[in-house]
């Protein structure tokens, strides 16, 4: 399978601290990894999609959490004139949340991203929002800011939730964004389903949850978004370029640069993001994200 697209790679960058993190795509952004599809204990159960996300059922309110304190919401979010494809209630998304955390589990040695889960399973919420998909497309670089807005007024406003967002609306921009603190705070990480689409490979063109154990795209594009959100990579970190993000390997899960994207490690040396030694600087390994939850765990910067 050949990627077509990275909204991290030839990034162009905004200004921090007035609008969202903004980038454009490569014209390939290469294969998943060959060892992405070995299934680990994720800790979402897929065997049956029903007890996931049965079709027809759709959760438009914040639903009692399993666990307390901080965790990563994902969202299907739609324009007022947007397509309902139904992803949050037929297992597409579910099948995506699985699909990043079984690569991160191998990846991590057996820590995994808090995700909310109601009964057992993932607790994916929908947001219609108010505003046309041209409306939203016209904000050019602030589209994460709009979902920003519209996930807070349908009533979505936890202080401990990073809202991960599968938005199916386009953007003139990118594929995707996030926050980055301390510089721009913020509480959603989105991905823009339908962007570019005068591109010469659309963002559309990369498929949502088409496997429950091997990771594709936009599955990586959601942690990456996340990652950023949580304040990844951190200036201080000894690779980071381009806003937050990688320079050694375009292997790496935050990789950006001129190369094409093929994400198969998180962070190459463990120097930059994850499990490294520089002290005072962002290690999400000892995020409140992170399950198990880690010893002293951190917060985002300025949360």
């Amino acid at each position: 399978m050949k990627w077509h697209l990275h909204a991290c790679a030839l990034a162009v960058l905004v200004a921090c601290g007035t609008e969202a993190e903004t980038e454009t795509p490569s014209s390939d952004a290469g294969s998943p990894p060959a060892d992405a599809a070995t299934p680990v204990d994720a800790g979402i159960d897929v065997s049956d999609e029903d007890a996931i996300a049965p079709c027809g059922e759709r959760i438009t309110v914040e639903r009692p959490d399993d666990a307390t304190g901080y965790q990563l919401k994902v969202m299907y979010a739609l324009p007022s004139d947007g397509v309902d494809e139904q992803l949050d209630t037929c297992g597409a998304i579910a099948r995506s949340i699985a699909a990043i955390t079984t690569w991160f589990v191998k990846e991590s040695g057996g820590v995994k991203p808090r995700w909310d889960t109601f009964g057992g399973a993932l607790d994916v919420a929908f947001v219609r929002v108010a505003k046309t998909d041209a409306e939203i497309a016209a904000r050019g670089a602030y589209v994460r800011d709009e979902l920003e807005d519209a996930v807070a007024a349908a009533g979505f406003t936890d202080p401990k939730k990073i809202y991960a967002v599968y938005y199916g609306g386009s953007s003139t921009y990118s594929c995707g964004g996030g926050a980055y603190p301390p510089t721009l705070y913020g509480h959603v990480a989105a991905l823009y389903l339908k962007g570019l689409q005068t591109a010469q490979y659309p963002c559309a063109s990369n498929p949502v949850g088409a496997s429950a154990t091997k990771p594709g795209y936009f599955e990586f594009a959601i942690l990456h978004e996340s990652f950023h959100t949580m304040g990844a990579a951190a200036i201080c970190a000894p690779h980071q370029t381009m806003t937050g993000h990688v320079s050694d390997g375009n292997d790496d899960l935050m990789y950006a640069g001129s190369m094409p994207w093929y994400p198969a490690h998180l962070d190459n040396g463990h120097d930059d993001y994850w499990q490294h030694t520089n002290t005072g600087c962002v290690d999400l390994s000892k995020s409140v994200f992170m399950d198990p939850l880690p010893a002293n765990a951190l917060a985002p910067p300025g949360w």
